[in-house]
This record gives C-alpha cells, structure tokens and sequence, in this order.
C-alpha cells in the first residue's frame, strides 16, 4: 500500500514539472520569420527591411490575438513601398531583361526559313602594258574580265592610265606654223646657142601655214629666184645676161607623209603668179619684165628641234608660164623653169 502510494506521488510531481513547462509564452515575446539571407534585427516595429529582404513578426499560436498585431501587420505591409527609387529601376531593369531574354530563346526555337541563292563568281586579271612610240609613252592596263553565273561570260578592255606625248606629237598639237629657207637656184632654161642665161644663184623662201590636220597643211608663200649673171661668146657674138630675177606668190600646201615620225617627210606645193625680168647686154640691149601663172612642187624632209622650232632640207621644181622670148632676143620660146634647192627654219605655235 505505501509502495502504492509513492508511486502516486511521484506521478503527480512529474506532471506538475510537465505542466509548468509547456506553460504558454508571454504575450509581449516574439518571434520572427526571416524571408531571405540577411540578419533579423529586432525593431520597435517589429519589421526589418533590408533591399528586397522583409523580417515579419509572427505570434505564438496558442496567445490571443492583441490590439497592438494590427499597428504592426500595417506597419509590416507599407514598408515594401518604402523602397528607393534606385531599387524600383534595378527591379525593373530585371524584369525587363529576363523578358528579353526568354523573347530570344523564342526566336532560337523557331529555326531559319529556307533560302534559294544563286551564286555568281567573278574574275579579273589586269595586265600592266608600257608602250613607247612616236607618238609618245603610254602605261595602260590591260583587263580580263570573267563572270560565270548560270553560264560564263568573257570581256575584255582596255584601261589607259598615263599618256606622255613625244615631242613630235606635241609639235603636232600646234596649229600654225612659219618658216624662211634659204639656198641655191639654177634657170634651167638655155638661149637660141644653147647657152644658159644663168649660173646657180641665191634662192630665199618665207612661208606661212595652217594646219588642217597632222597630213595637211594649207597658206601662202614667196620664193624669190635669182640665177646669177652669164656671159657667152666674143666681140660682136657676145651675150651677156645680167641675171633673172623671178619673183613667185603663191597658194601653198603642204603634205607630211609621217607626221609622227622623227623625222618627217613632206610634199610642197602651189600655185600663184610669176614676175620675171632679165637684162641682155650684145649688139642689141634690152631688158624686159613678165608676168604669168606659176606652180611649184618638191620633196623635203624635216627634223623636230623642240615641239615649237624645227629643221629641214627642200628641193622644189618651179615653172612659169613665162615664156624668155619675153625677156631676151636671143631666145628658144620655152616657158621658164628652176631647180631649187633651199634650208628651211620654221616655228611652230
């Protein structure tokens, strides 16, 4: 019975040890819920804001709802609008670029549309030529074009690149031209004893030209022929001509064979009006002057100095429709004729 009776005993002590300590907390304690990884700091108010991190009290379960809760609860769900306006764009740059990125996957799933391409190829080869002539030294360049789409096609062509004129081409540019010749002149005609009615004389030349293209060349010239003085026979037998002045005004032209040559061959020739006049001292005296029509025509060559000066060698074969009967009595009745032979200068400009 006494073993009954402590064995009550000690059941009652254990459940009083048991009631005391599950006894319910005091109103006034706290606890707290932590939503993120910062540290929870206990506020008057009860709430922790730290960045996008809220620490909200929570009461014990088994106490009565108190008048105070509610100051907190409404204290608790205004400080998230508290945040700064430097969080509220960090969050919004957020959203926007989870956005961004989840349109692009999109798009990555969609694949590519299939495309129809023609394909073309092109080559070009360009040959690189150095041409040096008369006319001058020509760099040009030569191109090969191939193109091949939906069959082959070739073109050819040529590029220029630099020119530089020789110095005939450049004379060649210039339009006009004067030049004097000088030299030696013989009457070809001879008297009715077959004496000539002269020896070689002085032969002078000045002649202006227009050039109508690098062959041909058109203007006026002057030729003044003067075969020196002849004496034939003795006593009364003897003739003596003084000399034959021949004055020639003239139509020119000019016809350059290669006017792109060094050295340029060329064909003079006119047509104009003849003065002559001739003195014959024997038994008989006279002296007479004539005019008539007149042509000439030649041979010459010619050599470039500089694009504006140049040189050249003349032979002309003149005629005139003067007849010597009118200048001599002792006369054969034959139209005169010269052979010339002159130096020429000239200027181009």
């Amino acid at each position: 019975m006494k073993k009954i009776h402590v064995t009550v005993l000690a059941l009652v002590l254990l459940l009083c040890v048991s009631l005391v300590f599950a006894a319910p907390v005091n109103n006034n304690t706290k606890q707290a819920v932590t939503y993120g990884e910062v540290a929870v700091v206990n506020t008057p108010s009860g709430v922790v804001v730290a960045g996008e991190e809220v620490t909200y009290p929570v009461k014990s379960a088994t106490a009565a709802p108190a008048k105070t809760a509610h100051p907190a609860t409404h204290q608790a769900t205004h400080h998230p609008a508290q945040m700064t306006a430097a969080q509220r764009h960090a969050q919004a740059q957020k959203a926007s670029e989870a956005s961004t990125r989840a349109a692009n996957e999109a798009s990555l799933k969609k694949g590519e549309p299939n495309m129809h391409i023609n394909t073309t190829t092109t080559r070009t080869d360009v040959y690189d030529v150095d041409v040096k002539n008369n006319r001058g030294n020509t760099n040009y360049g030569i191109v090969e074009k191939t193109v091949t789409k939906n069959g082959k096609s070739q073109t050819n062509g040529v590029v220029y690149e630099t020119y530089e004129p020789s110095k005939t081409a450049r004379a060649n540019e210039k339009p006009r031209e004067i030049s004097i010749a000088a030299g030696e002149t013989i009457l070809y005609n001879k008297d009715a004893n077959d004496g000539r009615y002269g020896t070689n004389g002085l032969a002078a030349d000045a002649t202006m030209l227009w050039a109508l293209n690098p062959y041909l060349s058109l203007g006026a010239d002057y030729m003044m022929l003067h075969p020196r003085a002849k004496t034939h026979g003795n006593g009364e037998a003897q003739r003596h001509y003084h000399g034959i002045y021949a004055h020639n005004i003239s139509m020119a032209g000019k016809l350059t064979v290669n006017p792109w040559g060094t050295i340029q061959f060329y064909l003079p020739m006119g047509v104009g009006m003849m003065n002559a006049r001739m003195r014959t001292d024997a038994a008989i005296s006279d002296s007479e002057n004539k005019w008539g029509a007149s042509m000439y025509a030649g041979i010459g060559m010619q050599y470039d100095i500089t694009d504006s000066l140049f040189t050249g060698l003349e032979y002309r074969y003149a005629y005139g429709w003067v007849s010597d009967k009118d200048l001599t009595p002792y006369h054969q009745d034959k139209n005169l004729q010269f052979h010339t032979v002159m130096m020429r200068l000239g200027m181009r400009f």
